[in-house]
């Protein structure tokens, strides 16, 4: 008998055609386990079989009987197959295995996670899809110009990178930064009158990823920050994701109304003060020295931190901006952010955050669990640049470029104007804010000029909750002077036809095609 039960488990051994790679890294029980679970989903091993004995099947194949348990116990663990007393291993079979129900991820998420759906990707800001019209002029970008950039400048600077460090040019650093590109910023932040020592700084992925940072050290869900609006439709979601209560101050041609600050602060006891204020976005408006230091001193008698966000301080058009309101602060009520993603080139993610000890080092500590360091490439290419002069050079082009052609959007806009239809020429920064008239609603609007292949951001998308249906932003960095003037030509044209269209148009109508 025990001579047949031999011959019959040689036989489904025989069958089962199960051979180990010898060369292979993964260890043997690991090997079995594979070819084992890839024939009973494939069927080739039914439910109801039985496997062979352990004892058998390390013998044909040359391992030890606790390799053969191991593999088995591994299928076990998936529910393919069951042990029984007296029968052996028995497959139970795929299907059960596979029936099982998908886990349920909206259950599984966080409060973060949950919120991060409504807010993080609003449908305006994914791939343009409108009637399948491509976008031909976008007016909805918040980058430089990547052709004023030359590549071969990229690769001399590269090669210098590579030539000067080998393979530590795509090496970790510290975690802090690169101990060059941190000097560099200090050097540039004393020209616009911060005083600054390396250790004050850490570098970051890009601003973006300087707030949220921030964020995650000084709030918690239902704290209270004070924020411009309209302002920067992103860190705007980074808020909402962190589900703080957002209390808006209006903004104007002078910046953040300052003068409402005192009595928000002294209502809500807020966490943190945002602002964008130098050219800001959206709409590109400068805060006032005298607003700044009325905002500083009222951060330092509430005892509350500022987090001023500068992208855009290096692209001013003649007169530089007042200072920041960092260079202003002598008792680390500020924390600063900035980055050369606006100056430069977004891939690079090079970004900074200046701010007291305490905050530089939590922000490194957490940064470092998250992403180890920041980004190496970036940083030493940014040196490379410094070191060449090029860096100041492509900004001084940057600024030429961009004055020119904000000038050549505020002349077709003055050509064509539209009765109701504000504007201001900002004196640097990348975007120009719009106000039509009441009547035109800038979703409808979009959906009519994607049709004609131009694209922008309406301005609700700047607002927590409610924003005006009549503003949109306008970028003016990437579009050229003859697309500048297509695509205002085509928003004007398409604000008249909407202002003489009957009132009785459906209520709410939205544009549900996203844009970039």
């Amino acid at each position: 008998m025990a001579g047949k039960i031999q011959l019959e488990c040689a036989n489904v051994i025989q069958t089962m055609h199960l051979q180990l790679d010898q060369e292979s890294k993964l260890p043997a029980y690991v090997q079995i386990r594979n070819l084992l679970r890839q024939q009973i989903l494939h069927g080739d091993l039914p439910s109801g079989e039985r496997l062979p004995p352990e004892r058998e099947l390390a013998r044909s194949l040359g391992v030890s009987r606790t390799t053969v348990v191991s593999a088995y116990g591994e299928l076990k663990a998936e529910g393919l197959v069951q042990g029984h007393v007296g029968r052996g291993t028995i497959v139970v079979g795929s299907a059960d295995w596979m029936d099982a129900q998908p886990i349920a991820w909206p259950a599984c998420f966080s409060g973060m996670g949950r919120r991060i759906a409504r807010y993080a990707q609003p449908a305006e800001l994914l791939t343009l899809r409108l009637n399948s019209q491509p976008v031909v002029v976008s007016l909805a970008l918040g980058v430089p110009d990547p052709a004023l950039l030359p590549p071969e400048r990229l690769t001399q600077a590269w090669e210098a990178v590579v030539e000067r460090l080998g393979a530590g040019a795509v090496g970790p650093c510290p975690v802090q930064g690169i101990p060059a590109v941190r000097e560099l910023i200090c050097t540039r932040a004393r020209q616009r009158g911060l005083e600054v020592s390396p250790d004050s700084v850490t570098m970051v992925n890009g601003s973006q990823h300087g707030l949220d940072l921030l964020l995650r050290l000084l709030v918690e869900p239902g704290d209270t920050v004070l924020v411009e609006v309209p302002t920067y439709f992103v860190g705007l979601q980074c808020f909402q994701s962190r589900g703080v209560r957002i209390v808006g101050v209006p903004v104007d041609e002078d910046g953040m109304d300052v003068e409402r600050v005192e009595l928000l602060l002294a209502r809500y006891r807020p966490r943190l003060i945002y602002t964008v204020p130098t050219y800001q976005n959206p709409t590109g408006a400068t805060m006032s020295l005298k607003r700044r230091e009325r905002l500083l001193a009222l951060a330092q008698q509430y005892q509350v931190p500022i987090v001023e966000d500068d992208p855009f301080g290096d692209l001013y058009f003649d007169e530089p901006p007042p200072p920041p309101i960092k260079a202003l602060d002598r008792h680390g009520h500020v924390l600063y952010l900035s980055t050369f993603s606006k100056s430069l080139a977004p891939g690079l993610r090079v970004g900074w955050l200046v701010a007291p000890g305490p905050v530089v080092q939590r922000a490194a500590l957490l940064n470092g669990m998250a992403e180890l360091h920041p980004n190496t490439v970036g940083q030493h290419l940014v040196v490379e640049f410094a070191r060449r002069g090029w860096l100041e050079e492509l900004i001084a082009q940057a600024r030429a470029t961009y004055k020119a052609r904000c000038l050549s959007m505020n002349a077709a806009l003055q050509r064509r104007r539209l009765p109701g239809s504000r504007w201001a020429v900002p004196g640097g920064g990348m975007f120009l804010w719009l106000q039509l008239p009441e009547q035109v609603d800038v979703q409808d609007l979009l959906a009519k000029t994607v049709q004609k292949g131009v694209a922008f951001l309406p301005g609700s998308l700047m607002y927590p909750t409610g924003g005006p249906r009549n503003v949109c932003r306008l970028n003016f960095s990437v579009p050229d002077e003859t697309a500048i003037e297509q695509g205002i030509t085509t928003i004007v044209t398409a604000a008249r036809q909407l202002l003489r269209r009957p009132a009785e148009a459906p209520e709410g109508q939205v544009v549900t095609s996203p844009i970039v």
